[in-house]
């Protein structure tokens, strides 16, 4: 099977802890990567945030580097990463590019920042990630920002004026914009800035789980409507309201969205290296299969699983990129 997936911090906990991509214990590696046909991977530079006090000192943390340099620090693990593993993954920046990586056989890796805080508070920053091959930006984290409001602090705070700006530069640029994470406010301030389609790349269904992070319906369809992509998250939080969660409540959430608008719209944006609590039976990218087979037995059609794993992503980065 093909598995394309929207959102990671993969890059980040190697920045952070010193791992490397190719062989580790975290949620994505080479192994774990090439037990799939092909793969797709964006990859999240992330704005950061401080450990927990029990992982201080296993961790240097990107917060105590100096704001101008904390992308520059990013951007270099990722451009460190992707050399060491070139042999198997290559850095894409339009769907000409992912084209070619899946005729020759490598998986693809795009870049996204995660929390537009990353970005140096200096004229032409974003023309320098979008230069280093960054091509979406999750437009806040869960801190308030120059740019806007997360829903994490307050849903009826929107975009600043700074943020704003971002959006109609990210348009300019054909850059994709990923409403994960915002406010809902912040939302329709989006909704009004722009006529392109957008992301969430890492939502879940706020009807079936009650966290500020998942999506409303109004807010689904209007992605839909717009012929965007919504990511299914795998955190456990944002697909059920306990401790544990399992396979068939992840398939809740899908089932709702694809319920709504049809298949097309929904894609995997599962959040590894990001969370610490995954479904039973999911420790990371090398068990996705379990879900694929669930939603097989389930009487899923082949079509409508594939989809979800790869076809949603691949058909819609190739439109826009």
């Amino acid at each position: 099977m093909k598995l394309f997936d929207l959102h990671c911090d993969t890059l980040y906990e190697c920045c952070e802890t010193g791992k490397h991509l190719r062989e580790n214990d975290l949620h994505i590696n080479r192994a774990a990567a090439q037990r799939y046909e092909h793969y797709v991977q964006f990859f999240a530079l992330f704005c950061g945030a401080y450990p927990p006090e029990s992982q201080k000192k296993k961790r240097s943390c990107l917060l105590d580097t100096p704001k101008d340099e904390r992308l520059a620090r990013m951007l270099q693990t990722a451009q460190t990463e992707f050399a060491a593993n070139a042999d198997w993954l290559t850095l894409c920046r339009s769907g000409e590019e992912l084209t070619r990586a899946a005729e020759s056989g490598k998986a693809a890796a795009f870049l996204s920042i995660e929390g537009a805080e990353l970005l140096p508070e200096r004229e032409g920053a974003l023309d320098e990630a979008y230069d280093a091959g960054v091509r979406l930006v999750t437009l806040t984290w869960n801190y308030r920002s120059r740019f806007g409001c997360p829903s994490a602090i307050d849903q009826n705070e929107g975009l600043t004026d700074g943020g704003r700006q971002l959006v109609r530069a990210l348009d300019a640029r054909r850059m994709l914009i990923d409403v994960s994470h915002l406010s809902d406010r912040g939302f329709w301030d989006v909704c009004g800035l722009t006529d392109r389609p957008f992301v969430a790349t890492h939502s879940d269904s706020r009807a079936l789980c009650r966290n500020s992070r998942n999506l409303t319906d109004e807010q689904f369809a209007e992605i839909a409507q717009r012929g965007g992509l919504v990511g299914i998250n795998l955190y456990t939080p944002f697909l059920v309201r306990q401790s544990d969660s399992v396979l068939d409540d992840a398939i809740d959430h899908i089932e709702r969205f694809i319920g709504m608008y049809g298949e097309k719209i929904v894609a995997l944006g599962c959040d590894f290296d990001g969370c610490d609590q995954l479904p039973v039976g999911i420790e990371g990218l090398g068990d996705m299969y379990r879900l694929a087979d669930r939603m097989l037995a389930l009487g899923y059609r082949e079509e409508t699983v594939c989809g979800l794993f790869y076809d949603n992503a691949f058909a819609f980065v190739q439109k826009m990129l």
